[in-house]
């Protein structure tokens, strides 16, 4: 019987145990376009007074992402669900447009709630020599660590 009951609870603990495809979007995640004036708002996961000119959002100008109200962070190649950290320098409110990059925006006044996106590609201007005038990305928010 205690062999049984071992053997049972060694089963169910490995039941509860499943593998996470790190290249599998999270839940909640959005696919969009965003192109020059354009803006991504996020308002409704950072915390908002108001009475207080805090807008959050993020848009593209050329080859750029820039951002009111938040930071940005490029984290590099990685998958959203790869993102388990935050970084400690490189924050900012203008960066490169880099695609198969992942990145973090946070709140100026954090609260530990962010939203992380990959860049998926640019969008171009055919009539213009093909410059870049916005991206496609995949976002998800809130995200917390």
């Amino acid at each position: 019987m205690k062999k049984l009951f071992f053997i049972l609870i060694v089963a169910l603990s490995f039941a509860g145990c499943e593998d996470v495809d790190p290249n599998e979007d999270p839940r909640g995640t959005i696919t969009l376009d965003i192109v020059e004036g354009q803006f991504l708002y996020f308002n409704s996961i950072f915390e908002y007074d108001p009475y207080v000119d805090h807008i959050h959002y993020l848009t593209v100008q050329g080859g750029s992402f820039i951002t009111y109200g938040v930071d940005i962070n490029n984290v590099g190649n990685v998958t959203l669900r790869q993102i388990r950290s935050l970084p400690r320098y490189g924050w900012s409110t203008i960066l490169p447009i880099v695609p198969g990059n992942s990145y973090i925006v946070r709140d100026w006044n954090s609260d530990g709630v962010y939203a992380r996106f990959q860049v998926l590609n640019f969008i171009t201007d055919p009539n213009d020599n093909n410059r870049v005038i916005g991206a496609t990305i995949k976002y998800q928010a809130p995200f917390n660590l």
